[in-house]
């Protein structure tokens, strides 16, 4: 208890082991997004088709396939040409390998699009709104352009996403 506390030692700090977690990490959301945005349960496993720099992906996959609830990682040179939904990280493309019905994905995706265009809608009323913008906090008002823009960047990847189904 009297003792001063721990100094950490700069020199041993490995900025291409940071990287790589980094890195990592990345791939890890990218493949917990690409579940998110297909409604998979959490409980089911499948399968991810990566293409990239072999050797890291190699290195990565045992990681990848528990941090990413995957049934198996298969290194490609390239993706195959189907309707799944790629992640990039990087230099490198994530693809799960699922079969999807194309009917009910457009149908889901044109529900979470109408659903977005009312938030954005929304929003824009708010900000348009010159007593909101003068009466309310700052931060308020910043969290709400932060609001409007997530929901633009996410529109727009969904719209990409139906285009490509359709």
């Amino acid at each position: 208890m009297l003792q001063p506390y721990p100094q950490a030692n700069a020199k041993l700090i490995d900025p291409i082991s940071l990287q790589q977690i980094s890195l990592l990490q990345e791939m890890a959301t990218a493949c917990r997004k690409l579940r998110s945005e297909m409604n998979l349960s959490p409980a089911q496993r499948v399968p991810l088709i990566a293409s990239g720099d072999a050797t890291i992906l190699q290195g990565f996959a045992p990681y990848l396939q528990a941090l990413g609830k995957l049934s198996g990682v298969s290194l490609l040179d390239e993706l195959p040409n189907t309707d799944a939904p790629v992640a990039i990280v990087g230099n490198f493309k994530l693809m799960l390998e699922i079969e999807i019905d194309v009917d009910a994905e457009c149908e889901r995706l044109d529900k979470e699009i109408a659903r977005l265009a009312g938030e954005i809608t929304k929003a824009q009323g708010k900000l348009g709104n010159a007593n909101f913008v003068l009466r309310a906090p700052p931060q308020v008002v910043e969290q709400e352009r932060r609001r409007m823009d997530d929901f633009t960047v996410t529109l727009i990847q969904l719209q990409a996403q139906l285009d490509k189904l359709g």
